[in-house]
């Protein structure tokens, strides 16, 4: 079984490890993209199921690893995360062992002439499901120049937001902006963009307005609960981000589902409880979570080296209590 995806999964070794992966027990690849994580899962031996919401990513999973989907070791569900819990328990995955978020953009996607990147020119979409109404076109279009500043500055920190908003809505009175390339041009004629040297100034508005094509952020939010409830007792959560608000996304709701042991030996309660009650004899039934490691995990020289694009990856996991 050969993988022909030319997107190569980023921490791999270090994620499969942490999930704990036992023969025979369930698991979730809740955004499948081009399958790596996911053989290396049935490779070891899990049954999987495999959600993602873009239908090219799907269709080479499924040749790919056809001879699993045979032999029922492995489900592929076209769907988004969002409805985490109504696909695990329609396809029998309501009890699980372990669960995983890539939240990177695979080389595919990149590859896909949907104008992910900035190094093409390509029709401005960015839509990961293709049925979804809204492109990125359609938000440089249509938004006014506030709102594109709000959206630039919250969904990726974007540098001289203001100037690049400005800019956009004065080219769009000439014509409609259609393509990556118009829209790098814009940003390239910003004079403080022309400046920066280290970071091409299209690189964070292009991962804003896909932010928000796709409503990454909000969907993340609305799974993570889901994802916990899902799992087994001793099952394990493990996120891959790769931006500041995903992680900080992350990093907040495994803080808040961590648990602390009062002084009555047996007793958990949730940190937000811990805040609201002085008696440290309460009970209550919490999910909680403990955090595997208290610190991101990030990738390696080596792997940065051979994959540049695993560099601002950063691997969460937490463990179901």
């Amino acid at each position: 079984m050969t993988n022909s995806s030319r997107h190569v999964p980023v921490l791999l070794e270090e994620t499969i490890d942490l999930l704990k992966i036992k023969t025979g027990k369930k698991y979730i690849d809740a955004t499948l993209g081009g399958g790596g994580h996911t053989k290396k899962i049935l490779e070891s031996g899990g049954l999987v199921l495999g959600i993602d919401r873009d239908p090219e990513a799907l269709e080479k999973v499924k040749k790919d690893l056809s001879e699993y989907i045979k032999q029922k070791k492995l489900i592929v569900y076209r769907g988004s995360f969002e409805n985490l819990d109504t696909i695990a328990r329609e396809n029998g995955f309501g009890e699980i062992n372990g669960i995983l978020f890539d939240l990177g953009m695979s080389s595919d996607q990149f590859e896909s002439g949907r104008g992910f990147s900035f190094m093409k020119d390509e029709p401005l979409d960015m839509r990961m499901d293709p049925d979804l109404g809204v492109t990125a076109a359609d938000l440089a279009n249509a938004l006014s120049q506030k709102e594109l500043f709000g959206l630039f500055t919250k969904l990726a920190q974007v540098e001289r937001a203001r100037e690049i908003a400005g800019a956009i809505v004065k080219r769009r009175r000439l014509a409609p902006i259609k393509t990556t390339r118009e829209l790098v041009k814009i940003m390239e004629s910003v004079p403080v963009c022309r400046r920066q040297t280290n970071l091409h100034p299209a690189t964070k508005v292009f991962m804003a307005l896909r932010i928000a094509v796709n409503n990454e952020l909000e969907n993340l939010e609305k799974a993570l609960p889901q994802a916990c409830g899902l799992l087994e007792i001793g099952g394990r959560l493990a996120v891959i981000s790769f931006h500041q608000g995903e992680d900080k996304i992350v990093k907040w709701f495994f803080r808040q589902r961590s648990v602390v042991i009062p002084a009555k030996e047996g007793i958990y309660l949730d940190r937000s409880q811990v805040k609201q009650f002085d008696s440290p004899m309460l009970t209550a039934e919490v999910s909680g979570m403990t955090e595997v490691n208290k610190e991101p995990i990030m990738a390696s020289a080596k792997e940065v080296q051979f994959n540049p694009g695993s560099r601002s990856a950063k691997l969460r996991v937490a463990e179901k209590l």
